[in-house]
């Protein structure tokens, strides 16, 4: 029943299942991703915008889930080949978006205590820590789905329709908390690797026109207020550093500390 391995990630292997109409995305041992994502799935079910979730499976000890198989190319790949349609495809970028936001899911864990935790156990510098959760103690609660790590590697494009994949970051939340994080990786994370020297080079050049078009089409799109982004930008840097990413990490702590040192003037 297991096909070929079509591609693998830290947490998950992704293979093929029974022909070419389905995945099977089997999880590591010790992560327990498919809980959320087959929520934010369900939730998801005929919106048109996540694949459809087949099956939940457990296979020799490992949590499974079998999903629609999806074609297309990730947005990612399509901005390194084709850098001229990068406004159209930001602008596809902050619709789905817009779509995910509109989805309702109560169930799912509250982004704010998933931000708190990793803030607790990665910023070392206790001012810092305390400062970054202060702020995330006003900020508001809500119950919309948040996907967590939305970013052109996660987006698949085929023809009009866009497809947004890895939902193992989800939780609930108001949109703009989980605008916030796609604004940070767009301007501020560190490119993938495997980029080429190239590419790393156009994304300089053109990342911060990218995230201004998807934002400004997102503000334009969205319902929802944007009151607080801001302050959502300093707690999900924060939480940033419990990814481990090194290279990151100076310029995190160095927009940690800035903002710490204006909000103590």
């Amino acid at each position: 029943m297991i096909g070929l391995k079509i591609a693998e990630g830290r947490e998950a292997e992704v293979f093929a299942w029974q022909g070419e109409a389905a995945v099977l995305k089997l999880y590591r041992p010790g992560y327990s991703g498919h809980f959320a994502e087959s929520a934010a799935l369900g939730q998801l079910e005929d919106s048109g915008v996540a694949p459809r979730l087949i099956d939940v499976v457990q296979i020799d000890g490992r949590h499974g889930l079998v999903m629609e198989r999806l074609v297309g190319t990730d947005m990612l790949a399509l901005l390194e080949r084709q850098p001229w349609r990068m406004f159209a495809l930001a602008r596809m970028f902050a619709d789905a978006h817009v779509l995910v936001h509109s989805v309702q899911a109560p169930e799912l864990l509250d982004v704010r205590q998933l931000l708190a935790t990793r803030i607790e156990g990665a910023v070392a510098r206790p001012e810092l820590r305390d400062f970054a959760l202060r702020i995330l103690e006003g900020l508001p609660s809500g119950d919309r789905l948040c996907h967590g790590d939305l970013h052109p590697g996660n987006v698949l494009v085929d023809a009009g329709r866009v497809s947004v994949i890895d939902w193992t970051n989800t939780t609930r939340g108001v949109p703009e908390a989980d605008y916030a994080r796609t604004m940070l990786l767009l301007e501020r994370a560190d490119p993938m690797p495997g980029t080429s020297l190239l590419f790393r080079g156009v994304m300089a050049a053109g990342r911060s026109a990218f995230a201004r078009a998807y934002s400004r089409t997102y503000r334009k799109h969205s319902r929802d207020p944007l009151r607080h982004f801001d302050s959502w930008v300093i707690v999900h840097t924060a939480a940033r550093l419990a990814e481990g990413i090194e290279v990151e990490e100076p310029r995190l702590l160095a927009f940690l500390d800035r903002a710490w040192r204006r909000a103590a003037c």
